[in-house]
């Protein structure tokens, strides 16, 4: 979000349109075939063989065919660009791959000094072999499992008997190793950073939402943030940027570069400041960062990523300074977002959505449409909220599947990591602006397999 405000030229090519055609920056490329998608990955791979996007691409002979950037890519798509030339501003596929695993996080953490909750990595082939396993940990009773991927939370499993194994011991014995940690009684937090040539520049740390029911499906889903200065406490806030740049140092040392985040578990008993995992790509948080108060009087840590893959750019910018002043300032002003996906497990039409823009809330806690936009910023008075819708009217909503994403200029959680009032109230009113319907028999045939959440790999089927 906003990049096009820094960046000349830049250009958002997308499957889906949030901004019902109002955002110029934005091209669509119509999915003439009603084609499925499993993953992002396959979305990507569509756009880049648009007769749209080639055509942008090769606009003109005697221009450089520029960089592109996204979320998820595979092998395949890098193929793809190096037969169109146009260069992938990231790392290497197999090395992103590789660096977003949890098992490797913890031990690139291990390299850096920066440690995780207690754990054991280990492979775990029955109830029995966990039990041992907490138990050489000294975990207890209780304990957490990771495995190696898993976006947003899914993959995280909180295990207390038998039973609760048995739900997911399918996910956790196919592995080779996965993650068993101590339940710890924590607050999440989570930060963005950028490792570059020049050192590694750190973001301001911002709460985190996890498992919240009436966002999420997913006990350990992430589904918000918030970013103010009273979240933290300053030596909290201290151990996290330098343990963010000590992981970053040693990112870079293995070869990865730019743009990557980390979730920082803190022990609410003990205080200590654990690592959680690291996303080694753009994040759910981005928007949050780049469109900071902070970062929309300074340098945006993005626009750092764009620097570090233009090979003949030099800045003159003191890394530690730029961090010190993000830790003392990167957290001005209140701003918070949640993420409301759809929790029922029955398919549904989309019969009601909102439009993107800036909104207002009335004395009845609904939302009322101030003005369409796709600008973040147009809406930072206290009662207005930015609502970025996903899915349209006439889609289908599966379990898990992404509604829309709403920016606030307040504090939404209170200090045990749930919705206070004012969160309640905003969570509310986002969910009322959608409606759904059953699917009819035809529907329902057609649908249920092509919408069957086990087919989406890495993101939001459609």
């Amino acid at each position: 979000m906003s990049m096009h405000e820094w960046v000349a030229k830049w250009q958002n090519i997308n499957l889906f349109d949030c901004f019902d055609g109002q955002h110029l920056n934005v091209m669509v490329v119509q999915n003439e075939a009603s084609r499925v998608f499993e993953c992002i990955e396959e979305i990507n791979q569509y756009l880049l063989e648009a007769e749209s996007s080639r055509t942008l691409i090769n606009r003109s002979p005697a221009m450089p065919r520029g960089k592109v950037v996204f979320l998820f890519f595979d092998q395949t798509i890098e193929a793809t660009c190096r037969n169109l030339g146009v260069e992938i501003a990231l790392p290497r596929h197999a090395l992103v791959r590789d660096m977003d695993s949890k098992i490797v996080t913890t031990e690139v953490g291990i390299q850096a000094g920066v440690s995780s909750v207690p754990c054991v990595l280990t492979q775990i082939a029955s109830y029995d072999d966990l039990r041992k396993a907490a138990q050489s940990g000294g975990f207890g009773e209780r304990c957490v499992v990771q495995t190696a991927y898993g976006d947003s939370g899914k993959t995280t499993y909180f295990i207390s008997t038998e039973s609760d194994y048995k739900r997911v011991s399918r996910s956790i014995e196919k592995e080779e190793r996965v993650k068993v940690m101590r339940w710890i009684r924590c607050t999440g937090s989570a930060i963005e950073a950028c490792a570059t040539r020049w050192g590694t520049f750190v973001g301001p740390l911002m709460t985190e939402l996890i498992g919240i029911d009436t966002l999420t499906p997913y006990p350990g889903g992430w589904c918000g943030n918030e970013l103010y200065e009273a979240a933290f406490t300053p030596e909290i806030r201290r151990q996290v940027r330098d343990k963010t740049q000590a992981m970053g140092d040693a990112l870079y040392e293995r070869g990865y570069r730019g743009y990557f985040e980390l979730d920082y578990l803190i022990d609410l008993d003990t205080n200590e400041v654990f690592l959680g995992e690291l996303n080694a790509r753009i994040t759910g948080i981005s928007a949050m960062t780049n469109s900071s108060d902070f970062c929309e009087s300074t340098i945006p840590l993005f626009l750092f990523h764009l620097l570090e893959f233009d090979d003949g750019c030099e800045i003159d910018i003191d890394v530690d300074a730029y961090n010190q002043m993000v830790l003392e300032h990167g957290a001005i002003g209140v701003a918070s977002q949640v993420i409301l996906k759809y929790t029922d497990d029955p398919l549904k039409i989309v019969t009601r959505a909102p439009v993107s823009g800036v909104y207002t809330m009335d004395d009845t806690g609904t939302l009322v449409l101030k003005n369409a936009g796709y600008r973040r910023r147009d809406a930072l008075a206290e009662n207005e909220a930015y609502v970025m819708r996903i899915i349209r009217t006439g889609e289908c909503a599966y379990k898990g599947g992404d509604l829309g994403i709403m920016f606030m200029n307040c504090v939404i959680r209170n200090t045990e990591g749930v919705l206070n009032a004012d969160g309640v109230r905003w969570v509310t009113a986002l969910k009322a602006c959608f409606e759904f319907r059953n699917l009819n028999q035809i529907e329902r045939s057609r649908v249920e397999l092509e919408y069957n959440p086990a087919n989406a790999k890495s993101g939001r089927s459609q």
